[in-house]
């Protein structure tokens, strides 16, 4: 049994599920509050011309319940209401200020469930001169610090996933997650602010460590690391490869397994740091590790990485990863309603049961009459709800 099955979340966040998927793969009670007709933006993401969803709906709208709702209506935001008087967790996409035009504040949804928690996740806050900038990831990661520190020294890049929204998405849910437990003890919940730009900043742990501590701050370096090197990915025969020395042992290790002693290990000047990293990397080592790797397999290469017991392997592909026995072994690959997905990272072994087995996405308002009939709402009133348009 999945350890969130007694936990009820609405979520009404738009465009950015990924808080509403963990709770659910966790095995809460999600019920995602979408816009009738059309539902969260997601849905749509990548969908082919004429086609109703796109690749992106079965993956994060799984194991959720689906109530069309427009909320921004007056009798919309009374059935959030009485909904979240059942719930444990609310959680908005938007600034409470915004939800308040609602009636759907904190001190709104307090009222008529005490213990309710109360999360939102913002681009940039809910207070401060940046509050109100329009966002989309790479403009959190370039505000946030991280854009000056990724990339070549040419140009600075951005990492090839939406970084910021998905870890703000885990802090968020982690620290709703903690009022609940506070809620279980003093029977009161609480506010959760949560911001995308901020888990930016808080993931770059180089501002502490360099700035602080050393006065100076990284230059973008690609792949390497300021301090400690080999530290990059290295074209092979047959593709791509990545190695990253953490010290002298593990670089004299692998030197020997390479069959480079004579050339780079012990009384050459490339045995020891800092003057192997600061010195030797930039330079002539980084040509001279390219010149190897160039005449050697991926396979050749990882064979000699697991013998040195150093870290190193291949940059895989997608197509490569569906095949790969680790990702067997581990469930990363699973199927939902058919559909082939990524699994579930956390696994919950107290028990025998299949942990990740996770009901396929619903269609947009399919449990709608379920939940309102669940808050007393009849026959007569769901007809006039649906004929107005706000269900």
């Amino acid at each position: 049994m999945k350890p969130l099955v007694s936990l009820r979340v609405l979520d009404l966040t738009t465009g950015n599920p990924y808080i509403g998927s963990m709770f659910a793969d966790y095995g809460a009670e999600v019920i995602k509050i979408e816009a009738p007709g059309a539902g969260d933006p997601i849905r749509r993401r990548g969908a082919a011309d004429g086609a109703p969803e796109g690749p992106y709906s079965p993956y994060y709208m799984r194991g959720k319940k689906s109530v069309a709702v427009d909320c921004t209506r007056p009798e919309g935001a009374e059935i959030i209401r009485r909904l979240a008087a059942g719930s444990d967790v609310i959680v908005f996409s938007t600034a409470e200020e915004k939800n308040a035009a609602y009636g759907l504040s904190y001190a709104d949804l307090k009222e008529v469930n005490p213990r309710i928690v109360y999360g939102v996740l913002t681009p940039f806050g809910e207070d401060g001169p940046w509050k109100d900038l329009p966002d989309y990831d790479l403009i959190m990661m370039a505000r946030g610090g991280l854009l000056e520190k990724t990339g070549m020294p040419e140009k600075p890049t951005k990492f090839g996933f939406p970084l910021g929204y998905i870890y703000a998405s885990w802090h968020l849910t982690a620290g709703m997650m903690a009022a609940v437990l506070r809620a279980e003890e003093t029977g009161e919940g609480m506010k959760v602010s949560c911001s995308a730009w901020q888990t930016i900043m808080e993931l770059d742990d180089t501002f502490a460590e360099c700035f602080q501590a050393l006065n100076t701050l990284p230059k973008r370096i690609g792949n390497g690391f300021p301090t400690t090197n080999p530290t990059d990915t290295f074209k092979c025969t047959n593709g791509w490869f990545s190695l990253s020395i953490g010290s002298d042992k593990q670089w004299l290790d692998f030197t020997h397994e390479a069959g480079m002693d004579e050339k780079w290990g012990e009384g050459t000047v490339y045995a020891h740091d800092p003057v192997r990293s600061m010195e030797h990397y930039f330079g002539e080592l980084d040509e001279q590790l390219r010149e190897y790797f160039a005449g050697i397999s991926i396979e050749e290469a990882d064979q000699i990485c697991r013998r040195a017991m150093v870290p190193g392997g291949p940059c895989n592909t997608v197509p490569e990863l569906m095949t790969d026995e680790q990702v067997r072994v581990r469930n990363m690959l699973i199927e939902v309603g058919g559909v082939t997905q990524v699994g579930i990272p956390a696994k919950f072994l107290r028990d025998n049961e299949n942990d990740d087995r996770i009901e396929p996405a619903h269609a947009v308002g399919a449990d709608t009459e379920e939940y309102l009939k669940g808050i007393q709402v009849d026959d007569l009133q769901l007809q006039q709800l649906h004929a107005a348009g706000v269900i």
